[in-house]
């Protein structure tokens, strides 16, 4: 039995389901030189500067033991450093290296690419009104 969800009768929820795996099929780390997730960690150190290696974690709602296998690979890229937090050696703030900004600005390149692709039957005004509904839901700045 194949369940067809009519567009009328449906929520926002499977729409945004479909649309993200539609771009996530395409947006590999070979496309990208990181995931997703990655791409994610590098714009918040853009937009907010050098953050706590914990305040990732909780910004990502990511266990501890991810964000350090993921730190260590875009460390490994030269693309962050870990700085000991001279208030408290234990802990460690993540900064976005010039290579990592190079990095980032590539793959979201690749992704624009990919939202104009998955967004193609929208208009430019469309495509704004969805950017800031979306920002909206989630409480952040378009």
């Amino acid at each position: 039995m194949v369940i067809v969800l009519s567009v009328a009768n449906s929520r926002s929820i499977p729409h945004l389901w479909r649309l993200s795996r539609r771009v996530n099929a395409n947006a590999s780390q070979e496309l990208l030189g990181m995931n997703l997730k990655q791409v994610s960690m590098l714009s918040s150190l853009r937009e907010q500067g050098d953050l706590a290696q914990t305040t990732l974690c909780d910004m990502m709602k990511l266990t501890q033991n991810t964000v350090v296998t993921w730190l260590n690979e875009l460390e490994d890229a030269g693309y962050v450093r870990r700085i000991r937090d001279p208030e408290d050696r234990r802990k460690h703030n993540v900064a976005l290296t010039e290579k990592g900004t190079v990095a980032l600005e590539r793959a979201e390149t690749e992704l624009r690419r990919l939202e104009d692709e998955a967004l193609t039957k929208l208009s430019a005004d469309e495509r704004g009104q969805l950017r800031k509904l979306l920002a909206k839901a989630l409480d952040e700045k378009p």
